[in-house]
């Protein structure tokens, strides 16, 4: 079960960075014991990988460091390791490899030569409602660009933690966002159900990104790990206080952050039923 009084603190909206130290081998380590989510992978990366995979030149020695610290980590826990030995020359193989063995999608942020970070490739296999290709080359402030007061509450913060991230360190914090979709692909280019404004709590799903951030040692680039997590809405109720503070969360978030998180037309209802 979920932290709520992490995920959803006392008292009104803001957007805030919530970040912990992490371990990334246990981050990336298998948690599906079924094998639903390394199947699914394997389904959108052979099916559509154009939409779910890409990498710039320049994040070649990303996707090599990556691999190595996957087996040396695969080893540790006694999981299976990244199939293949890299080779420049198929880093399809590779990249297809690395999405078909971890759970988590998985983003490379690197220093571009005025010294900022940017998106230089990634697996993400289950976006929440974007698409990787369109963010392939932008710094993190054109990232967040699209989210309305993001910037101008965190991006200074952004940038300071991440140029001041040690080599090998790790740090995670989760994101949340409402869907009426339960499926954990929810790329730009497929349809979802969308809220309206009688929209019952039983058709909501809390939709957790856990994520981690790392420094690569070599390379020096960011690694950006994504895991998600869904959660019924109507689960919170038996949890009296993470109900309070999620309504009160929800109650004060701006209408544009209301709106950039697509569940402004059904907010007043489920503020409605969260009470009752």
């Amino acid at each position: 079960m979920p932290d709520w009084s992490r995920i959803f603190p006392e008292g009104d909206h803001r957007w805030s960075m919530g970040l912990r130290p992490a371990d990334p081998a246990n981050f990336f380590a298998p948690c599906d014991p079924t094998g639903d989510v390394v199947r699914e992978r394997a389904h959108w990366l052979a099916d559509e990988p154009e939409k779910y995979v890409a990498l710039l030149p320049e994040a070649h020695g990303c996707l090599a460091e990556t691999i190595d610290l996957a087996n040396r980590w695969a080893a540790a826990n006694g999981t299976s390791p990244i199939a293949r030995d890299f080779v420049p020359a198929d880093t399809a193989a590779q990249l297809k490899d690395l999405g078909c063995t971890w759970e988590a999608d998985v983003v490379w942020l690197a220093p571009h030569a005025d010294g900022e970070l940017r998106v230089v490739g990634g697996i993400v296999c289950f976006p929440s409602s974007w698409a990787l290709t369109e963010k392939l080359g932008l710094p993190m402030r054109d990232v967040h660009g699209p989210v309305p007061g993001l910037n101008l509450a965190l991006g200074g913060q952004i940038e300071r933690f991440l140029a001041k991230l040690a080599s090998s360190s790790a740090w995670s914090r989760e994101n949340w966002s409402l869907s009426r979709c339960a499926e954990r692909n929810q790329h730009t280019s497929r349809p979802r159900a969308a809220f309206d404004e009688r929209t019952p709590l039983e058709e909501v799903w809390i939709r957790l990104e856990h994520q981690l951030l790392m420094r690569l040692p070599t390379s020096g680039a960011v690694l950006f790990g994504i895991r998600i997590e869904l959660v019924p809405l109507a689960e919170l109720k038996s949890d009296p206080a993470a109900a309070t503070n999620f309504a009160r969360i929800l109650k004060t978030m701006s209408p544009e952050a209301a709106a950039y998180k697509n569940f402004a037309v059904a907010r007043e209802h489920l503020l409605e039923q969260l009470s009752r």
